[in-house]
């Protein structure tokens, strides 16, 4: 009887660059498909669709290790509304990084009771997204789902038209917010603390009001944030 063990060298192997194991599982930001990895001809994974990115790594459950890894590599805050509104928890985490750039973007989600619930259809959770990111990566535009890489058009214009629809705290200074148009299931707040992109979008759009409740952030990044944060299953929402 035939073994049905291959060869050794028929076995296939993943993609490898200088020696290290190359993950698989990445995808674009902004549209997310497979992002292709580093090769000879380029320093850069590679969208199809998107050319050159920094891809976005599978959503994760927040909980200490989490935590340590993405705050040593991270070149934008990992921002944590602190207090927690009542209730909630923490939903998942995500970043946008690779070895050559660190990370790049974050997202923290959200998960907790609707507080403007009105009627009975009305979904009883409501969510919120937290995402910062240097120009350029697209994550929260797709996450608020705009079509642009990034709010500065439809910023300007908002800001031009009326003053902050929203202010915030996020380490330690007042960040004013403008609410950009954006899918119609969800209400998106966009401005600038420390010196990369803000976004808090919140679901449904009905609750886009917690944006405007004195919501105080903290960045993960810094010594002396809550080492017990509560989390709870991973939201559908981060892909």
């Amino acid at each position: 009887m035939e073994s049905a063990v291959k060869p050794p060298g028929l076995t296939p192997r993943r993609p490898f660059r200088d020696g290290r194991r190359v993950p698989t599982d990445l995808r674009c930001p902004r549209c997310l498909r497979s992002a292709r990895p580093p090769s000879w001809r380029s320093p850069s994974w590679h969208c199809d669709l998107h050319g050159g990115i920094v891809p976005l790594h599978p959503a994760r459950v927040l909980d200490p290790a989490q935590m340590r890894d993405v705050a040593s590599s991270a070149k934008v805050p990992v921002w944590l509304p602190w207090p927690l509104p009542t209730d909630w928890v923490v939903t998942g985490l995500q970043r946008v990084g690779d070895d050559r750039e660190g990370t790049v973007a974050t997202v923290l989600a959200l998960t907790g009771p609707n507080p403007f619930r009105a009627a009975k259809e009305d979904p009883l959770t409501a969510e919120l997204l937290v995402v910062a990111e240097q120009p350029g990566i697209g994550l929260g535009p797709r996450l608020a789902g705009t079509d642009d890489i990034d709010p500065g058009p439809a910023l300007t214009a908002a800001m031009a038209e009326s003053s902050p629809h929203a202010v915030v705290e996020a380490g330690g200074h007042a960040v004013p917010l403008w609410c950009l148009p954006s899918a119609t299931d969800r209400a998106a707040y966009v401005g600038e603390a420390a010196s990369v992109w803000l976004w808090l979008i919140v679901l449904p759009a009905q609750a886009g009001a917690l944006a405007l409740d004195g919501l105080r952030m903290l960045d993960l990044r810094d010594p002396g944030h809550p080492l017990d944060v509560p989390a709870g299953a991973l939201t559908p929402l981060l892909r």
